[in-house]
């Protein structure tokens, strides 16, 4: 039973991911509105070893093992992966592995501290959340918690991108009604210019159905009219601009089972197609897994046709 990996997951960005996840459910400095998953458990932004990076990288290898070679190797699942004290020492050993490269999924509240950029160095491709440099909003998007302040964490992205030499990928996710106005997109244009480094822009939105009834789903012609506004020389993608199947399967070694499911939903709801792509399995034979955690109460599917967990 995994702990600590999960998927391959199908992902709009990076393909094939196998993903890590290095903090318990669901811990994390951030409480968002636009949180897919479920209510911030743990809230906090005290750095801690939560588990064992030997433990992760036995896990890891094992399940390397059973996989064709992943796109990525992603740092990310139910919380804020720069939380774990021993980030560092997971990203190094990843690199050792030379099996596919690693991505740190960060909402980006920890930057202000040194050692956490000195850690994500070692990483090849960053994706950092920033929908807003306004304070309001930051607070009102993010919940962070108490001693988080927005100058600080983004005058820690701006130190770590002079110096950084991999790929850095900011995500906005676009909140209408409250980050989409002409000012608040003034002032992300005006950031984003001055960082050092930012190969592309990542446009998110509401695609999945949200916790929080306060977050709506920005369609296609309002993330035009933001990318046009941020006026970026840079690539700017939407949501909507990504495939949501994987071009090929991430062909398993042995046949998937329910608790491959499990762990996939806890940290990504997913289609039966994607499921189907990523465990390498019949569509009948996903059905069936599906109908059984259905009659155990364990899975429901949304409106928008994704399976997800009952929390």
């Amino acid at each position: 039973m995994r702990t600590y990996i999960f998927g391959p997951v199908p992902s709009r960005r990076l393909g094939i991911s196998l993903g890590v996840d290095l903090t318990p459910t669901k811990t994390c400095s951030y409480d968002c509105l636009y949180c897919q998953l479920s209510r911030t458990r743990f809230h906090t932004s005290e750095r801690s070893q939560f588990c064992d990076p030997e433990e992760v990288l036995r896990e890891l290898r094992s399940v390397l093992s059973e996989i064709a070679r992943p796109d990525w190797i992603t740092i990310s699942g139910t919380g804020e992966p720069t939380l774990h004290s021993g980030l560092g020492l997971i990203l190094a050993e990843i690199k050792k592995l030379e099996s596919a490269p690693s991505c740190v999924i960060t909402n980006t509240s920890l930057m202000h501290l040194p050692e956490v950029r000195q850690e994500l160095m070692l990483a090849d491709r960053l994706l950092p959340t920033v929908s807003t440099v306004n304070q309001r909003s930051f607070q009102r998007i993010h919940r962070p918690t108490s001693n988080l302040r927005l100058e600080r964490i983004l005058e820690g992205l701006q130190l770590f991108a002079r110096d950084y030499t991999g790929s850095i990928e900011v995500e906005i996710f676009v909140c209408p009604g409250i980050n989409d106005s002409a000012e608040e997109i003034a002032g992300l244009r005006d950031y984003l210019r001055n960082l050092a480094n930012l190969e592309s822009v990542y446009l998110n939105t509401a695609v999945r159905v949200p916790l929080e009834g306060e977050i709506k789903t920005a369609d296609q012609g309002l993330l035009n009219n933001f990318r046009t506004a941020l006026n970026l020389a840079i690539p700017v993608t939407t949501a909507f601009e990504h495939n949501f199947i994987p071009p090929r399967s991430s062909d398993w070694n042995r046949p998937a089972a329910s608790s491959d499911i499990i762990k996939l939903l806890l940290r990504h709801p997913c289609s039966e197609k994607q499921l189907e792509q990523v465990l390498s399995s019949a569509p009948d034979t996903i059905l069936a897994m599906l109908c059984e955690l259905v009659t155990e109460g364990k899975v429901k599917q949304t409106s928008n046709g994704d399976w997800t967990l009952i929390d």
